[in-house]
């Protein structure tokens, strides 16, 4: 049986080549020039559109307004996967203060056995546990790590997200990143 895993945080962001602003409702960054630029592989396409699909129906049955893609945040969840993945590690991405904090979830499974709606799928169907109440007491179990995935997903003030995938030889990993970060002692969630 194929293996998975999940945690979820609010995170920093690896370097980029893009100035930040702490406005969430301006982009996140503008390239500092066309030559500095990364582009992500073509399937992040199909990632984008299944992401944004899964994200903003979850994020419609709350009633809560839909996420925009950001191809900046996209850029660093692809940084931090492929860190990820050559490291064989499975952690949060360090946050070092240099940028406004970003929300990030991840996701590892065992490499080529799970489309893109099937790694998401776990973190939406943390909703099974989820109760309306102020962060972090928004769990059913009493441990807000059973719904974290989810209540990033659907967080009120969340407005953009931007998420990768990177493969080791033996796992997928999936890194998506949240602005604004979610997940914040005493904010109510419906």
């Amino acid at each position: 049986m194929p293996a998975t895993a999940a945690v979820t945080a609010a995170a920093a962001p690896t370097r980029s080549l893009f100035p930040v602003t702490d406005d969430p409702a301006q982009p996140l960054a503008k390239p500092r020039s066309p030559s500095t630029m990364r582009f992500l592989p073509p399937a992040q396409q199909a990632l984008q559109a299944v992401m944004m699909a899964a994200h903003n129906q979850a994020r419609g049955e709350q009633r809560v307004a839909p996420l925009a893609w950001d191809d900046v945040l996209a850029e660093d969840a692809w940084a931090y996967a492929q860190t990820l993945a050559r490291s064989g590690r499975f952690e949060h991405a360090r946050q070092d203060g240099s940028r406004p904090r970003q929300g990030e979830n991840l996701w590892v499974g065992t490499r080529g056995a799970f489309s893109y709606a099937a790694m998401i799928e776990p973190l939406i169907g943390e909703r099974r546990y989820f109760r309306p109440g102020a962060f972090p007491a928004v769990s059913t179990t009493g441990r807000w790590s059973d719904v974290g995935h989810y209540t990033q997903i659907v967080w009120p003030a969340t407005q953009r997200v931007g998420c990768a995938t990177a493969s080791s030889p033996s796992s997928d990993y999936l890194v998506c990143r949240y602005f604004p970060a979610g997940n914040v002692s005493g904010v109510a969630l419906r």
